[in-house]
């Protein structure tokens, strides 16, 4: 009896160990939302690139008052935004898991996400906003 004792503690202590290791690592229901998260912006990449790069090359010739005035129109202007919208999310999501699998230093991991996080909301706010200027007329 006093064998399974000491091996029922010794499993204990064991697991704990594992536990406290793991538990800096974060759920893995994180893990899954990013990939979700990553696969739906890359669906939503695949019409919404194929529209923009098809509007560019329609544009390639045209001037900017003719490029501005297609911007102003609603439809162009909405998915316009949601292709910016979609390739900062996806870029997003792909740099932090990039960073997570090739950055060890937790102080490194942190600065480099907080560098992506501020690079992502400035980049794409602007980009919302330039949207915005041109199709509202200002």
């Amino acid at each position: 009896m006093s064998d399974a004792r000491s091996l029922s503690n010794a499993t204990a202590l064991r697991d704990e160990d594992v536990l406290r290791r793991v538990r800096r690592l974060g759920s893995a229901r994180d893990g899954l939302r990013e990939w979700k998260l990553q696969r739906w912006t890359a669906l939503a990449l695949i019409p919404l690139g194929l529209y923009f790069v098809i509007s560019m090359l329609r544009l390639a010739g045209s001037d900017r008052m003719t490029a501005a005035a297609w911007l102003g129109a609603p439809a162009p202007a909405l998915l316009t935004i949601l292709f910016v919208l979609a390739v900062f999310a996806h870029a997003f999501v792909g740099l932090r898991s990039v960073f997570a699998d090739y950055v060890h230093t937790h102080a490194r991991l942190l600065a480099a996400e907080l560098l992506v996080r501020g690079a992502v909301a400035l980049l794409a706010g602007a980009s919302v906003l330039a949207i915005l200027k041109l199709f509202l007329g200002r």
